[in-house]
């Protein structure tokens, strides 16, 4: 017996030192150049991690494995540190276990309150059964380059949308001609943080602007913490960059994006927009002179806002980031257009802590009901918000 013991123990001891697998899902670098689906597991803090023995199922979903193009699936078996797929009982490294292509796709698609010249976009899904799942739609000014509004609902996919993806027409081929060339441009742009600040400080070096140590950053506007995790990738594409000041970014803007996560963690069924409005400026030769990062593209928003809304209660509440960090006091009142109801709003604990949000540099923050919210930014639909009660009745609080 005591025998038994002793080799359980030993097998158990063994099984704990022998290395986990780990995927780190913000390293790019540990991960196929096409990642695919994790269907079997959840992510922690950015990772997934498997005890030796543990099973995972990787997806292409529509597509098809690198290492075997008549799969689509496979079912692997984690081992000091790699996976035993069952199939072949091959040992693999995570790098090898790669899609073809990419299997999230950012598409030209109609969006509803989408009109021209705006252009809407969907992030999309095609699961194995050719099944299209929109995880995120947009309304995007290519004329300027950069969002407008941006939705999801909850952790789950939007509802199918009755429409395909934008009619393939000579004008729609152009379109994503020219669609191609921004995104190239969005991502080379919000890539490369030290190169985007050289970028700014040259436009900028014969006005004697001094930018006190601040600097751009690319920021998201839906954020990776409002989707599942094995979707959170979707928020990745250059659509969804915004150039934000780096102490917004990591100040409120953040704090807020932390608060409307786990409300949505506690309510799937909310719905979450979140936009741009205004154009950002800087004080350069004593005037207010228009921040754009490209010609006259890829401005830096003067504001960053979300609207969270629960339909089923009728209640919605608009917040609002003030993305200048060197506004004067002076500016505030004319910043700020409605009466804010932050400090009426429990569930907003990270941005409300130590009351950072009324603090500029971090992004002077507010919070609007949503009626007056879209009276002053065009970008939010009226329509989307008819059925919220005007006033406090309609005030998302709880």
């Amino acid at each position: 017996m005591l025998l038994l013991l002793l080799l359980v123990c030993s097998f158990d001891i063994a099984l704990l030192t022998q290395p986990e697998c780990v995927i780190e899902l913000g390293c790019p670098e540990c991960l196929p150049e096409h990642m695919p689906l994790v269907t079997s597991h959840s992510a922690v803090d950015g990772e997934m991690r498997l005890r030796s023995g543990d099973e995972i199922r990787f997806s292409c979903g529509a597509g098809r494995l690198l290492l075997d193009p008549l799969r689509a699936a496979v079912v692997a078996v984690c081992e000091d540190g790699r996976y035993r797929l069952r199939h072949d009982a091959s040992l693999r490294h995570l790098l090898e276990l790669g899609c073809q292509e990419e299997i999230f796709e950012d598409v030209l698609h109609t969006v509803e309150h989408c009109a021209a010249p705006l252009q809407g976009r969907a992030y999309q899904l095609a699961d194995a059964s050719q099944a299209v799942r929109h995880l995120a739609t947009l309304c995007y000014d290519e004329d300027r380059g950069v969002a407008t509004m941006a939705h999801v609902r909850g952790a789950s996919p939007l509802p199918p949308h009755e429409h395909a993806r934008s009619p393939l027409s000579l004008l729609g081929n152009f379109n994503e001609m020219f669609d191609a060339r921004t995104r190239r441009r969005a991502e080379t742009l919000y890539s490369d943080e030290s190169s985007l600040n050289r970028r700014l400080r040259e436009i900028f070096k014969h006005d004697g602007v001094d930018f006190a140590g601040q600097t751009i950053t690319g920021a998201k506007l839906l954020a990776e913490s409002y989707f599942e995790d094995r979707y959170a990738r979707v928020s990745r594409f250059a659509s969804n960059a915004v150039a934000a000041w780096t102490s917004v970014k990591e100040g409120n803007l953040l704090h807020l994006q932390e608060d409307v996560a786990r409300l949505l963690a506690h309510d799937p069924a909310l719905e979450v927009y979140a936009g741009t409005h205004g154009q950002g400026v800087v004080r350069a030769s004593g005037a207010r002179t228009p921040l754009r990062l490209i010609g006259d593209r890829f401005p830096v928003p003067r504001f960053l806002w979300t609207v969270a809304v629960d339909r089923r209660r009728r209640r919605a509440l608009a917040v609002v980031v003030l993305n200048d960090p060197f506004v004067a006091v002076s500016e505030v009142r004319e910043a700020v257009f409605c009466e804010s109801a932050c400090g009426r709003v429990p569930w907003l604990l990270s941005l409300r802590r130590d009351r950072r949000y009324e603090t500029p540099l971090y992004g002077l923050a507010f919070c609007c009901h949503v009626h007056a919210f879209s009276e002053a930014v065009p970008e939010m639909p009226r329509a989307l918000l008819e059925d919220i009660p005007a006033g406090d009745a309609g005030l998302l609080a709880e």
